[in-house]
This record gives C-alpha cells, sequence and structure tokens, in this order.
C-alpha cells in the first residue's frame, strides 16, 4: 500500500472504554455457565470447533525478522529468571522497529495461505517475549505505532481472518524480557501494562477465540488467577493452552491441567497417545520459529506425516511460519503449504472431525475415528501385513482411500490387513473401516505381538546403563511389545547420551535366528540422531562372538522431521545361544546443528528377533 494511504491515529484510554465494554458484553453460544463455574458440558463446547479443525497456522514475526534470527532469544542482554544472552545486542535488537517498514504485508493473503494449506485457524505472535506489540497499543509505546509501517498488523488480520471464516487467536508472552519492571520488586507495574494489553487484545478486535501463553522456564508472577478472569470476562468463549501457570520445576509435556487452561501444548515433537487430556503439537516449518534466510524447511511430505500422527494421536498440529521482514510469507513456505492442503483435498475425511483411535499409533501407523468408521492410516507394513487388535465390533465394510485393493479380515488373534506391494501407498495407506457400532466409544488398543518369544525365554542386559533421563523400564523394555511414540517422554526410550547402544541376549537355548530389528528415534532439535551403523554378533554357548550382519546408515543428514523407525539387519539363518545388538552413536552434533561438537544421544525402544 503507498506510504500515502497509511493513516495512523493513536487511540486514547478513554475512546478504548467503549471497545472493551463491548468486548465484555460480547456473549458466545455453547458456553454453559452454572453459578459462574463452568460446567464440563460447557468446556466440551468450547472446545468442540478446535477439535474438528485439527491443523492451525502458528506465526512468529516482528521486528527480529529483518536481522533473520530467532525471536526474543537471539536478543542480548539478561533475561531475568533465567540463563543465556542472544547474539544481537540489546542496542541493536531494540532499535529494529525503527527499520520495521512490511510493505508488502497483506492479511487477507496470510488467511488465504493457511485456507490453501486445509487449516481452520491462525495464532499470531502479539507480542514475544522481546516486548514488541504487533498491534497499536494505547498502554505501551513500544508497538506498531513507532514504527514506519504504522499499521494495526494485529486488527488487520483479525479482520481478514473473520471476514473468511478462520478462527483467530492471539500468541502473548507474560515474559518481558525488555521491560525494566518485570520479574523485579516493580513486578507490578508490570502488571498493569500488562493487563492493559490483554483488556485491547481481547477487547478491541471482535472475537477471539484462542489465546496462547508462552512461558520460558523462569518465575511466573503473572497474577494468574486475576488474569484468567479478565480475559475470560472479555471473550466467554476463549480457549487457552496450559503455559501461563508453569513455573521453574513444569514442563510443558505433562499430562495435566489446571482447572484455567484446556489444553497442553507438547513443543517440537509429536505429542504421546492421549484422547483424555486435550493437546496441540507446535511445530516449526523450519529451524526455527521466525523467518531465517535459507533455512531448511521441511517438505510437505514430512509435514503430513507430522499432522497424521498428531491427529492418530488425538492431537492437533499448530504449523509455525515465519514471514519475511516485506511481510509476505516465504514462496517456498507457501508451496509446502500447498502440498499439504492439495493431500488434504484428497484425505481430510480422515482427519477432520475425527478422534484418535481406537487403536493406538507407533511406527506401523495409526487409526483416526468419526461415528462407526475407523480410518486406518498405515505407514510401515511388515511383509504386506498388519495385525491390529481384535475389534470388539463387526466390520461391515472397507475401503482403501489411496487406491490399490487391501484385504480386511477378522481372525480370532485380530483384525488382519494384507497388502500387496502395487496396494502400499509408499507414504500412507489408508483404508476406511465402517462399523456396526460407535468406534468412539472404544477403548484404545494397543499393537501388541512385537515380542516373538514368551516370558522367560529370552533375556536381556545392557553393556552399559540407560541415562537416568531415558530409563524405560531398563533391559526388559527391549523384549515387552511395546513400542514408543514419537514423544521421546512417554517413558518407553532407553537413551544412552555420547555412547553406543549395546544389549546382550540370552535365549537359554541354541536357537536359529535370521533377522533382528531395533526401533529408534530421531529428533535433532534434541541432538537425538538414528544410529550410523548396526551390528548383530551371534555366539553359541561358548560366549565368542562372530559378526552375523550389519548395516551402515551414513551420517546424520541435516532434518527437521521428528521420527522413530525400524533398523533391520538380515543374515543366513545361524544357530546360536547369545545375541549382541550394538547400535553405534555418532558421537557428537555434525558441524551443521546448531550444538555442533556436543554430545548426541541414541534412544532405543524395542528389539524384535526373528
Amino acid at each position: 500500500m503507498p506510504r500515502s494511504d497509511r493513516r495512523h491515529t493513536l487511540v486514547s484510554r478513554a475512546a478504548l472504554v467503549p471497545i472493551i465494554l463491548l468486548g465484555v458484553m460480547h456473549a458466545f453460544a455453547g458456553v454453559a455457565i452454572a453459578g459462574g463455574v463452568e460446567t464440563p458440558g460447557g468446556k466440551a463446547g468450547r472446545l468442540d470447533w478446535w477439535r474438528e479443525a485439527r491443523f492451525g497456522m502458528f506465526i512468529h514475526w516482528g521486528p527480529v525478522s529483518i536481522k533473520g534470527t530467532e525471536i526474543s532469544w537471539s536478543r542480548g542482554g539478561e533475561r531475568r529468571g533465567i540463563q543465556g544472552k542472544g547474539e544481537i545486542p540489546v542496542d541493536v535488537y531494540d532499535n529494529l522497529y525503527k527499520q520495521f517498514d512490511p510493505e508488502q504485508f497483506n492479511a487477507a493473503e496470510w488467511v488465504a495461505v493457511a485456507h490453501s494449506a486445509g487449516m481452520k485457524y491462525m495464532v499470531l505472535t502479539a507480542k514475544h517475549c522481546d516486548g514488541f506489540c504487533l498491534w497499536r497499543s494505547a498502554v505501551d509505546d513500544y508497538c506498531m505505532s513507532a514504527t514506519p509501517f504504522r499499521r494495526d498488523v494485529c486488527g488487520e488480520l483479525a479482520s481478514a481472518a473473520q471476514a473468511a471464516g478462520m478462527r483467530i487467536g492471539w500468541y502473548y508472552s507474560p515474559m518481558d524480557w525488555r521491560d525494566p519492571d518485570c520479574r523485579t520488586a516493580r513486578n507490578e507495574l508490570y502488571l498493569q501494562k500488562m493487563r492493559g494489553h490483554l483488556r485491547e487484545l481481547m477487547g478491541n478486535y471482535g472475537r477471539i477465540d484462542l489465546l496462547w501463553f508462552d512461558y520460558d522456564g523462569g518465575p511466573n508472577p503473572w497474577d494468574q488467577a486475576n488474569t484468567y478472569a479478565l480475559v475470560r470476562s472479555l471473550q466467554p468463549g476463549l480457549i487457552i493452552d496450559d503455559r501461563l501457570g508453569l513455573g521453574p520445576n513444569d514442563d510443558n509435556a505433562r499430562n495435566i491441567l489446571d482447572e484455567n487452561s484446556d489444553y497442553r501444548t507438547p513443543e517440537q515433537r509429536v505429542g504421546a497417545f492421549d484422547t483424555g487430556v486435550p493437546w496441540e503439537t507446535c511445530m516449526t516449518i523450519g529451524t526455527q520459529w521466525s523467518w531465517k534466510p535459507d533455512d531448511r524447511i521441511k517438505t510437505a511430505g514430512e509435514c503430513i506425516r507430522i499432522l497424521v500422527q498428531c491427529v492418530t494421536g488425538d492431537g492437533n498440529l499448530l504449523l509455525d511460519v515465519g514471514p519475511m521482514p516485506d511481510g509476505r510469507i516465504e514462496p517456498r513456505q507457501v508451496e509446502v503449504l500447498k502440498g499439504i492442503g492439495a493431500w488434504l483435498d484428497r484425505y481430510g475425511e480422515s482427519i477432520y472431525g475425527t478422534r484418535g483411535g481406537p487403536f493406538r499409533n507407533g511406527i506401523w501407523g495409526g487409526a483416526t475415528c468419526k461415528g462407526n468408521v475407523i480410518y486406518l492410516h498405515v505407514a510401515n507394513w511388515e511383509k504386506g501385513r498388519i495385525l491390529l487388535p481384535a475389534l470388539d465390533a463387526k466390520i461391515r465394510k472397507y475401503a482403501t482411500l489411496t487406491g490399490g485393493s487391501v484385504q480386511v479380515s477378522q481372525q480370532a488373534g485380530g483384525t488382519l490387513l494384507q497388502a500387496a506391494a502395487g496396494s502400499r501407498d509408499p507414504f500412507d495407506t489408508i483404508i476406511k473401516l465402517e462399523l456396526d457400532r460407535s468406534a468412539e466409544a472404544m477403548a484404545p488398543l494397543r499393537l501388541s505381538g512385537v515380542s516373538r518369544w514368551s516370558p522367560g525365554s529370552v533375556s536381556a542386559r545392557l553393556t552399559h546403563p540407560a541415562d537416568a533421563q531415558y530409563p524405560a523400564k531398563g533391559p526388559p523394555s527391549l523384549l515387552d511389545g511395546e513400542r514408543g511414540s514419537t514423544n521421546r517422554k512417554d517413558g518407553a526410550w532407553l537413551g544412552f547420551e555420547g555412547i553406543d547402544f549395546e544389549a546382550l541376549y540370552d535365549f537359554h537355548a541354541q536357537t536359529t535366528i535370521t533377522r533382528v530389528t531395533i526401533g529408534c528415534l530421531q529428533e535433532q532439535v534434541s541432538r537425538i540422531f538414528f544410529p550410523g551403523k548396526i551390528e548383530i554378533a551371534v555366539a553359541g554357548d561358548d560366549s565368542v562372538f562372530r559378526i552375523a550382519g550389519n548395516i551402515d546408515t551414513g551420517t546424520p543428514k541435516e532434518d527437521a522431521e521428528i521420527r522413530s523407525s525400524d533398523f533391520s539387519v538380515s543374515f543366513d539363518p545361524v544357530l546360536a545361544r547369545h545375541l549382541r545388538v550394538r547400535a553405534v552413536n555418532t558421537g557428537v552434533c555434525p558441524p551443521w546443528h546448531p550444538e555442533s561438537g556436543k554430545k548426541a544421544w541414541i534412544l532405543v525402544d524395542e528389539t524384535v528377533i526373528e
């Protein structure tokens, strides 16, 4: 828009009063309040749209985008309550707003991009930890009013989203590393400003659907009770995440919520299967939250796999984009988002409006359900077959949405899926089952039968004990048939920092074996890499080992996706009593990694011996 068309009128505090009162008076259908306390039915009603949506856009943007470094975390100076300083000096970072002039910002285009991706809601960083406000604030000078651009980004995005039927929400950081009063003896002065921010964000822009508070691991003196009361008084239908109450000893991976928050927020990893507590994974499309020049961004396929993992685990995905300094979402990111949307155009019925289950997800894939329909998302076949647990229902009919022919049969031992190579989608085979009863009412079913051995017929021990952070159940975890999820904190993983995984197995008698498979996790953002090499050795009663087979997976390549995978080593049949399985740790993070040189992790969850 030409510079002459940019109009700016500073809103006075007096002028805000009628606007805020409109927010207080705004009411939403489906919110049930009894005696001032929300009923369970009212809370469920507020969450209905969010559960049905399943997929949203996170947007991290601000003056820091000019530098292409991480939002807030690249700011130098103290953070009061937590350690660390960023690479940009304070006097530089805090003055970037004077250059912030995103002339190509178009809120309607942002909404259109989200729509093209199949996203149903958007969350913008109205204020991050650096304190900059992406709206024209009457209570804070460090805002859009002071930039050359001068326009109200929050206001324009809210209007564009609402006009298009897109749900809209704000990210708001209670922490403010720039404000001299925050987390000091003068914190009450800061809280007065924070309340002013929230009154503006909740009261000035019509219906706001979601409020995403953040935390940084430090103290949380945010007057939580009154803060929750304030925002809910202005927006009764608001959905609020779990982070306002988190403090130094808390973790957003926990699976409990306080009475004021609505959902959990696992970050940069897919949450564990949980149909009881609502959750949403937030994850970057690239390697940092805000825009980074020449960043390594995920492919559409990687993003779709992450979305499927979230939804089959009964969670949502909030996928982050970082617009460029000129206001456009980077064309590379737009193309990825369009690819996701094209897939959802074909297969969205298996995502939108579904619940996770009734089969728990894992390396094999996962399931969603809606009424009496189950959608199976099979990512990994084992020799063309998958044996799922038995259903307490009759399968009336089935169809393969992704093409090809898949056979589904109900047997005494479970639900058997079979597909020839030409009928298996290399990415995600989606099979639709129609039952004679509701699938949503069924208890979750865990895929079992991974361990081929009866209890006591084989024992395992570790050459080196697992790290205290990832002990699982000790060596028995390698043979219990329980698979870990992409949530590394689900209690199923054995972890080893800077050393190899090595396990010794005793069959207690000579046994013929032909293949060994181990399950591993990759989460490079957390320094967790797939093994570089897997070596299998066998021995007879004399315990003298000889190599039976090995595979070399190569050096780690930069890959932002978080995923689990099986690694198999096959060999000619060999008679052995003892088995040694070694998965070689990469040792240290490679040069391209942000923590280059630090010890790398290897995580293992299960061994399958055939």
